[in-house]
């Protein structure tokens, strides 16, 4: 690759060399200066020294024959010849007295404490915040998409930096996720570590590099590359006191399956691809509790991107109210201005808030008419919380949308804070006061309050943990200072009066509050940020039993159902279980309610709950019975291999009728249990077959209540779950069983993730190795214990790592496993139990891998997961082991899905396990005019392993079909498609 740079009246030539076999890894790179005077070259003089600027030429590929002499000629052969264009756009030198065109953000809306631009840079500042926190600022214009075939690259001079934890961050985010969220692409930089993000807790590259990279006068440039629906994600630090020399440089492909990464699950797996997005910058205190507090100074912020095209989305610019904000007073507008190269029309402006259009026909004030207007709405009502959207078109009807939420509570609303939950056995306060963290228990305070496990709440932990525990000290509840926006009238940072929200939540883990209500109906709102989940359900329940007791009875409510928002938290409503109609519940005097949760946090996903609001409203009248929890949720996606579908149908003012509940799944009547529980009744349906991956469920709950009223429930979800290609199914297994084991250990401990493992395996190395060996293994139990007669795991009988050697140490070691496995048609359940990471691949056919099926980065490692097996057969697995410190130890087994007994692979009574199996046999096409044949080999057949298919032409000298195979298959379809027949077979 060479790539061309002009700047400064230089030209500045790269060239690079790419491993196509290893997703564009960067081989070789060499970067140099050409300026107009004479350079010194490595061979030649520079003359004339002038470099090629402003001329045209041509693209030129040669051979180039040195010598010329060698008697068995010369040869290159190329492919895919491609160029990308780009114009080069400086965005911002920050030379101007203040900053245009700029939209700061962070997740409390603080206002960007400490943001400024002066003497030609601009700096992050932000104090000590206890806890991890950051603030980002987005370039507004361009907007620039990354479309199939282009290269956009971004760069940012880093200043300086203060301190290991504060980070550098420049990223490309698309405005559908949007700053807050951090789902993008983006590099992040500090004094020890480097990173290359898609998102928060989402890295292609997360290390401590080693040794170091210089943290000040540094430039950090992001490429993006859009090839054959992938995006490769390129980071690179250059020292500016060295002509831009390379000081790391890291490739990674983004494809549209799900990427191991380096930390963190590839959810959603899709590129950033055809999304409008800007450019941002962020300063990420990681920790948050450095008493010196936290720097970046940021400079000439440049991209290098395709030429733009002729019309441009309209900007819409000072957006108010910012997404997030709450208790605006009712007099509040919706206030923004929209900028564009043309006269912007009237009709192209746009605001909806909870479903409902205004333009300037219905209540939109627009300034006069121009390039630059401004719009305003108003009209808002006290109590409301709205969800909705800006929308400007400019003359040419491009289109530019920007979100909107916020809420107008007023202190009618009833807060009651997530941290405040009962204490003592069904304790309460009414109306608590807030003091300063670390002041103990107070009489009207929940600060130091102790609360009682399995009664005022349930927690997965048994003991607090004090770094996140600094409220309520007693108890194992995680909460945080809160980054929801600011409610000044009740906390006060200044005098550590702090909100707090709770997060790292498991499923079925509950919080009970007790309250005195005013006797009225309302309806009730779950203040929370969801960060990477697709999904976080929550139910609230009315405690009808003792609350000062386990398990007291009670009646579900509704449901909260969140999606995913990024840092900026929404008012969550509570709604029936289909999420279509919002709950209005009815509460007088002292009312205990239980917040329980459905979903839960994982390693890389959270949400953080703040508080529940209590809207009053007008009576509802009649309740009647009502769906108050679904499963699986509404347009939610399901990884399972074991599908079911349950729901709760609460009694109100009127009940359920048991006998008139009716299912159907996908237009099919099925017959559900169907039973009665206190106030209500469920109902469940387990699947009779495992539907195929990745399909539509359309369900239809049909029930009537004790006045004759029918009800109709329609939602649907999406089936997922892991499954082997049929069609990288093997020959015949054998004949030697077991595992072909190599392992190589290194002198170098280098990072703790699998591309390390990868490059300590990959052919060629050059990571110094105390040894490189192969053997046979008839079992995946290995552990470093071993050698001095321990274990590790769950099964006895450890194998030492092949190779190891007391004196050579116990660490740093990377293993890889191939093995063809004889699998069942149906569901396997796998597991691996390993120290550090590992990662298991399906799909191995002469000697290629395929899809990931299980990993992890890091270590250790504990998972248990189902693969779908549609075709009995031979299928063969990669797996790579690795370990760089501490315990060492790998398990690989199979579960009984009924009784949950483990067993290692290729042991008695386990799945078999071969060294070896016979490619994938051959399948030829016989025809004959009559059924008695003779059947004879047609030529023209074209038979695809791939897809398991063979087409002839359907001509009138054939008349019968046979398929030759040496293993047995099954013809599933035939389909006559034009001129030709096509047979399916597996």
């Amino acid at each position: 690759m060479l790539n061309l740079s002009v700047k400064s009246g230089n030209v500045v030539v790269t060239g690079q060399v790419l491993d196509k076999d290893a997703g564009d890894a960067v081989i070789f790179e060499r970067t140099y200066v050409d300026t107009p005077a004479a350079d010194v070259l490595a061979e030649g003089q520079d003359d004339p020294p002038a470099p090629f600027i402003n001329e045209v030429g041509n693209f030129v590929l040669y051979l180039y024959a040195d010598g010329g002499n060698d008697p068995a000629g010369y040869q290159v052969v190329l492919d895919n010849a491609e160029t990308f264009l780009c114009d080069a756009v400086l965005l911002d030198d920050f030379n101007a007295p203040q900053r245009s065109g700029w939209t700061d953000s962070d997740p409390a809306g603080l206002g960007l404490p400490g943001g400024k631009q002066a003497d030609g840079s601009f700096t992050f500042d932000l104090g000590a915040m206890g806890g991890a926190f950051f603030v980002g600022s987005t370039k507004t214009s361009p907007t620039f998409e990354l479309a199939e075939g282009t290269r956009h690259e971004f760069a940012v001079d880093l200043v300086s930096g203060r301190g290991p934890d504060s980070f550098a961050v420049l990223a490309f985010i698309p405005q559908r996720t949007g700053p807050m969220s951090l789902a993008g692409y983006g590099i992040a930089k500090s004094e020890t570590d480097l990173l290359i993000t898609k998102g928060i807790n989402k890295h292609f590259f997360n290390a401590n590099v080693n040794p170091a990279v210089k943290n000040e006068n540094v430039r950090l440039v992001l490429t993006l590359t859009v090839k054959g629906g992938n995006v490769i994600v390129r980071g690179q630090v250059l020292d500016l006191d060295d002509a831009g020399a390379v000081l790391f440089d890291r490739t990674y492909v983004d494809t549209p399956g799900s990427d191991v990464l380096a930390e963190g699950e590839d959810i959603p797996p899709e590129p950033f691809i055809a999304e409008p997005g800007h450019v941002v910058l962020y300063l990420y205190a990681d920790g948050g509790r450095d008493p010196a507090g936290y720097q970046v100074v940021m400079d000439n912020l440049v991209a290098c991107v395709p030429p733009v095209a002729a019309d441009q989305p309209p900007r819409i610019e000072a957006a108010s109210p910012e997404p997030g904000s709450i208790r605006l007073p009712a007099s509040a507008q919706v206030t923004f201005r929209a900028v564009d190269d043309q006269p912007l029309p009237d009709g192209g402006f746009r605001v909806i808030l909870n479903g409902q259009e205004f333009t300037v026909a219905t209540g939109l004030s627009l300034s006069d008419p121009g390039t630059t207007r401004t719009a305003t709405l108003g009209g808002l009502e006290a109590d409301r919380t709205y969800v909705g959207r800006i929308e400007v078109s400019d003359a040419a009807g491009t289109l530019r949308t920007v979100p909107l939420w916020f809420d107008t509570f007023s202190a009618a609303v009833r807060m009651v804070e997530a941290e405040d939950y009962n204490f003592d056995g069904g304790g309460y306060l009414n109306d608590p006061e807030r003091v300063p963290e670390g002041s103990g228990e107070w009489p009207n305070a929940y600060n130091d309050r102790i609360g009682m496990p399995d009664v005022d709440f349930r927690d997965t932990r048994a003991v607090p943990n004090g770094a996140n525990t600094m409220y309520r000290t007693a108890d194992p509840v995680r909460m945080q200072r809160a980054l929801d926006n600011r409610r000044r009238d009740l906390f006060n940072n200044d005098l550590d009066i702090f909100d707090y929200e709770i997060g790292d939540l498991a499923a079925g883990e509950w919080m009970q509050y007790t309250r005195d209500f005013d006797a009225g109906s309302y309806e009730v709102y779950l203040r929370q940020s969801i960060i990477n989940l697709e999904r976080a359900d929550s139910v609230l329940e009315l405690v009808v039993g003792d609350p000062a007791q386990p398990e007291p009875a009670v009646r579900l409510l509704g449901s909260f159902l969140g999606e995913q928002t990024g840092f900026t938290a929404r008012n969550v409503p509570l709604t029936d279980g289909t999420g279509q109609i919002r709950s209005v519940v009815r509460l007088e005097g002292r009312t205990t309610l239980r917040l329980r949760h459905l979903t839960a946090d994982t390693a890389t996903g959270m949400r953080y709950l703040n508080y529940l609001a209590f809207v009053p409203v007008a009576d509802a009248g009649v309740q009647r019975a009502a769906v108050t929890s679904l499963s699986p949720a509404n347009a939610s996606v399901v990884t399972t291999t074991e599908p079911r579908v349950e729901a709760v149908l609460q009694d109100r003012d009127t009940r359920v009728v048991p006998e008139s509940v009716r299912l159907e799944v996908n237009g099919d009547r099925v017959a559900p249990a169907v039973l009665v529980i206190a106030d209500g009744v469920s109902v469940s349906h387990v699947f009779p077959a495992l539907p195929p991956r990745d399909s539509v469920q359309v369900v239809r709950l049909v029930f009537a209540d004790t006045d004759g009223v029918l009800q109709t429930n329609d939602w649907s979800f999406t089936i997922t779950y892991l499954e082997l290609d049929p069609a990288t199914r093997m020959g015949a297994a054998g004949p030697e069983r077991g595992f072909r084991v190599r392992v190589t250990q290194s002198e170098d401990a280098g990072d703790n993730s699998l591309e390390r493992a990868e490059a300590q395996l990959a052919a060629g190395s050059s990571i110094p190795k105390v040894y490189d060996i192969a053997v046979v293994a008839p079992l995946i139990n290995f552990s470093q214990e071993a050698l001095f007669g321990g274990m590790d795991g769950y099964f006895e009988g450890d194998e030492p790592v092949p190779g190891q050697e007391e004196g050579f140490g116990n660490d740093n070691f990377a293993m890889e496993i191939f093995t063809f496995l004889e699998l069942p048609a149906g569901v396997t359940r796998f597991g691996v139990r390993s120290d550090d990471g590992f990662k298991l691949s399906s799909g191995i056919q002469l000697g290629a891998a395929s899809p990931v099926l299980a990993f992890r980065n890091g270590g250790p490692a504990d998972q248990e997961f189902d693969v779908v097996v549609p075709v009995a057969g031979t299928y063969g697995f990669r797996m790579v082991w690795y370990e760089r410190g501490g315990a060492a130890h790998v398990e690989w087994f199979t579960v009984d899905r009924t009784t949950g007994q483990r067993s290692l692979v290729n042991a008695a009574g386990s799945v078999p396990a071969y060294t070896s199996a016979a490619a994938p046999a051959g399948i030829q096409a016989l025809g004959a005019a009559s059924l008695n044949g003779p059947f004879l080999p047609v030529p023209v057949a074209v038979v695809d392993l791939q897809n398991r298919t063979v087409t002839v032409p359907a001509t009138d000298s054939v008349g019968f079909l046979r398929l030759a195979s040496e293993v047995a298959i099954t013809i599933r379809s035939a389909e006559l498609s034009g001129d030709n027949l096509t047979l399916r077979f597996e």
